[in-house]
């Protein structure tokens, strides 16, 4: 009983004499600290990723060797010269920039005024109407590909990247609209009646005071309907009939044949996929902590 009393003391003093380390005056040691524990912690998240980029270094005998790290004379970027100059890539890229763009242009404004109607307006059916839109989350969207493309056919969207933008819309839309709707319950409607002394009208209101204020909302948002349109393959597969129309992850089968698969050219698209995703997160990532933190997932 006296030892687990005097190793129990024992480890509360190494506490404290790290807490006294990690003090509020010492600021470089705290960081130094923190970040050397994240590191460590999540590197076995980074490692994969890491062997990844190696991969794409190497030529492809390496690449079948099994060599864990390739001496330093055998790296080159011939890979990456190959995908970036080879055409199909090139215009598969482009499309998938086009319409991630459109897509999350037109996903935010639309849900950015039906998130505000259903944070602001009491009118029937305003329950039911938002547990439709999470309803739609929680089935496969492999169910709505006949009816769609159907639907798409007869609006003669098929093949089109108008078509495509629509599409990846109405994947993202129901998500940001409930995560926008959150967000907007957030701001106190005091603003909007003091706006409204002021002579400002619903779209005024939703503009001028509305809009400056959930930037960390739209960031979110914005977000996510640009990863659901560059990383969406089944819609694409079934309204992309040609080259002209075709994103990036058609992108990924130009490297493959029926007898083999080109390892090196396929994970170097798929690196050159991921770039704009990793741009565009070190860009709104401090929107985005703000945003998710801030009570823009609160439901009804």
């Amino acid at each position: 009983m006296a030892t687990e009393t005097t190793d129990a003391t024992r480890d509360r003093n190494l506490v404290q004499r790290f807490d006294d380390w990690l003090g509020a005056e010492t600021t470089p040691k705290r960081a130094v600290a923190t970040y050397a524990s994240l590191g460590v912690y999540f590197s076995f998240l980074l490692l994969p990723i890491a062997w990844l980029v190696l991969s794409t270094l190497v030529p492809s005998d390496t690449l079948y060797s099994g060599q864990v790290l390739p001496p330093l004379n055998e790296l080159s970027l011939a890979n990456y010269v190959f995908v970036l100059t080879f055409g199909d890539f090139q215009e598969y890229f482009l499309n998938s920039v086009v319409v991630a763009i459109g897509t999350t242009a037109l996903t935010l404004v639309s849900g950015t005024l039906a998130g505000y109607a259903l944070s602001r307006f009491e009118f029937p059916g305003r329950k039911p109407l938002l547990l439709s839109y999470l309803s739609t989350q929680m089935l496969p969207r492999v169910l709505i590909l006949i009816p769609f493309f159907l639907l798409m056919f007869d609006l003669q969207l098929v093949d089109t990247l108008p078509g495509l933008v629509a599409s990846h819309t109405v994947l993202a839309l129901p998500f940001t609209t409930w995560l926008l709707k959150g967000y907007f319950d957030d701001i106190p409607r005091s603003l909007d009646e003091a706006a409204k002394m002021d002579g400002c009208s619903q779209l005024d209101i939703l503009v001028r005071i509305i809009a400056p204020l959930s930037i960390p909302g739209f960031a979110v948002a914005g977000f996510y309907a640009f990863i659901t349109s560059w990383n969406d393959f089944l819609m694409a597969s079934i309204l992309s009939q040609t080259a002209g129309t075709r994103t990036l992850p058609f992108g990924l089968q130009l490297f493959q044949s029926a007898n083999q698969v080109n390892w090196g050219l396929t994970l170097t698209a798929a690196v050159i996929t991921m770039i704009p995703v990793i741009v565009l997160f070190a860009v709104v990532q401090n929107w985005l902590v703000e945003g998710l933190a801030s009570g823009g997932m609160k439901g009804a």
